[in-house]
């Protein structure tokens, strides 16, 4: 089954209010945050797309990492979650990010992308049209970044209800969701991957083929 962007865009409408709360009381959340971001490289100067930003709880590591020479280019399907992204970059006074209100395979993304996040977007990356509409936009060499949830092992039992629990109001589709990074392997040859969260998350990274 296909991804469903009018199930996710209801299912958003209430979820944005409580994200970044559950967020905060998930305690890997940060870390794993943290750490794909540190896979991207990023350096100061570059342009990196956020694709499927959310509320932008990746906007500060990032801006860290970028500084004010560089540019955060942040898509997301989500009015109300890209309403409390705008409200994060509005408090921060931030003046290098540029929020994109559109579903990815439509979005307007500029050229000369340096790096490419994906950060809990299951989703996106089942849907081939979104992935090519990043990826013409990369400049040769890209860093690619991935976190996201999976599929655990078999043996280790009702732990893979808790994971559809926790991914039941972010997810539409489970294609894939054993091995979510497949469609990235396209555009990104020799994808590093690698398990974490007792095999129910995942980070994928790697450099994006020119294009």
């Amino acid at each position: 089954m296909p991804p469903n962007p009018r199930l996710a865009i209801e299912r958003y409408k209430t979820y944005s209010s409580t994200y970044d709360e559950e967020q905060a009381r998930n305690p890997n959340a940060a870390a794993n945050r943290s750490r794909v971001i540190e896979l991207l490289h990023l350096r100061p100067g570059d342009v990196v797309l956020d694709v499927g930003c959310g509320t932008g709880l990746n906007f500060p590591a990032l801006e860290d990492a970028v500084g004010p020479s560089g540019r955060i280019i942040a898509v997301d399907l989500s009015t109300d979650m890209l309403a409390k992204a705008r409200e994060r970059v509005e408090k921060a006074g931030w003046q290098n990010v540029t929020l994109i209100e559109s579903a990815v395979d439509e979005a307007a993304i500029p050229d000369g992308i340096d790096a490419i996040l994906f950060c809990l977007t299951h989703d996106i990356l089942q849907a081939p049209a979104a992935l090519e509409n990043v990826f013409r936009h990369t400049k040769p060499g890209a860093r690619v970044a991935s976190l996201g949830y999976k599929w655990a092992p078999w043996w280790t039992g009702p732990w893979n209800y808790i994971i559809w629990n926790l991914t039941r109001r972010s997810v539409t589709t489970r294609e894939n969701f054993s091995k979510p990074w497949r469609n990235l392997q396209r555009y990104v040859p020799g994808l590093q991957v690698e398990s974490t969260f007792a095999g129910a998350m995942y980070l994928a990274w790697g450099t994006a083929e020119s294009h």
